[in-house]
């Protein structure tokens, strides 16, 4: 199955693709070839972007902000997870700790549709898929990945699929399975086996775990 638009804007990535990117994650119900053919000159200095893609429909999970500092990735920001005291014996309530950049469903959509109000994607994109994304149809959303990046990749509609957009758009960078065997970081894309929300809260929540395990054994010295 394949589907095609003449498009005739300015097709970059410097028109595009500003911004820091989202890590989105759902499940994958379809995906198709999408060409797209080119109806005007581009700017030279700019970078054109590709113009056969693998468009890839999923059912929105979750997704966080990129986050980056000098240039490199690294993991989405995290409120501390924090350990209340109450009463005499110092006993603790915690508070776990949670995504900053966490966004949801509308705040995506209106995050890469580049202004488009009635769809997840920009306006003359893909026309005719308007009705079946969001928000016409919640929480469905179309990202492209590059045909000669992505075409070996092997999922089926069911799989859990997480995406790292380039900048604030449609446009792929990368696209992983997460299962026990192949699951990505935030970062690094490398196996950690969780997804990615439960996977940092666990690391955050292991370390004030540790912290306050600590806390409690020398109180408890102190009535000693």
């Amino acid at each position: 199955m394949s589907s095609s638009t003449n498009y005739s804007g300015t097709f970059t990535k410097e028109r595009f693709c500003g911004g820091d990117g989202f890590i989105v994650e759902g499940i994958l119900q379809k995906h198709n070839i999408h060409t797209v053919f080119l109806q005007a000159k581009q700017p030279l200095q700019d970078t054109v972007l590709p113009t056969r893609y693998v468009a890839i429909t999923i059912e929105f999970d979750n997704a966080v902000k990129r986050n980056w500092k000098d240039g490199v990735e690294i993991p989405p920001k995290m409120t501390r997870a924090t350990a209340i005291t109450k009463g005499y014996l110092n006993k603790f309530d915690r508070v776990q700790a949670t995504l900053v950049d966490k966004i949801n469903a509308d705040q995506l959509s209106v995050a890469i549709s580049d202004g488009n109000k009635n769809s997840s994607l920009p306006s003359n994109f893909h026309d005719d898929a308007i009705k079946n994304l969001h928000p016409n149809k919640k929480n469905y959303f179309e990202f492209w990945a590059d045909v000669d990046k992505f075409s070996h990749k092997i999922f089926k509609s069911g799989d859990e699929v997480r995406i790292k957009t380039i900048g604030d758009s449609i446009f792929v960078d990368s696209v992983v399975k997460m299962d026990s065997n192949n699951i990505a970081n935030f970062s690094g894309d490398s196996n950690l086996g969780d997804s990615f929300a439960s996977n940092i809260m666990k690391r955050y929540d292991q370390i004030e775990s540790n912290n306050q395990q600590q806390q409690e054994e020398e109180d408890d010295d102190e009535w000693k």
